[in-house]
């Protein structure tokens, strides 16, 4: 993330969906510094959660030993999100598209699809150890 940019939100957390309920809680916080419209807001919730609980569940593997950090920032183009995991990795190009007639009946597997569907600039890369994601929330 950039110098243009204010941080919002700033943490480094255990792997836990505990974190996950904290989420509405912290975003509604920063949208006094960085406001932004409800259905904005609304998509931002649901994306930051897609992705942290993506970091936990799959990244991570619920091991408790492993570490999620995440930045929420805001710059005048929109709420721009990281997302770091330590685990192994994945190729984008292996995830299963959710809306294939053979997926829609599986759990899980729409993630990375509702993040896509709902933010933009969404990008993964493979860290030394883990995996990020970033993606922007425009304001309006």
């Amino acid at each position: 993330m950039d110098h243009n940019r204010t941080i919002l939100i700033e943490r480094d957390v255990a792997t836990s969906r505990d974190e996950l309920r904290l989420l509405p809680e912290l975003l509604d916080a920063a949208r006094q510094s960085c406001p932004i419209s409800d259905d904005q807001y609304y998509n931002l919730v649901i994306a930051l959660t897609e992705a942290v609980n993506n970091a936990i569940v799959h990244g991570n593997r619920n091991d408790a030993g492993k570490r999620v950090r995440y930045r929420v920032a805001c710059s005048v183009d929109g709420v721009h999100c990281q997302i770091d995991d330590e685990g192994e990795g994945f190729e984008v190009g292996d995830v299963r598209d959710p809306v294939a007639p053979e997926n829609l009946l599986r759990d899980g597997g729409r993630g990375l699809f509702i993040i896509r569907a709902l933010m933009r600039d969404v990008h993964t890369e493979r860290l030394e150890s883990g995996m990020r994601i970033e993606f922007v929330c425009p304001r309006t």
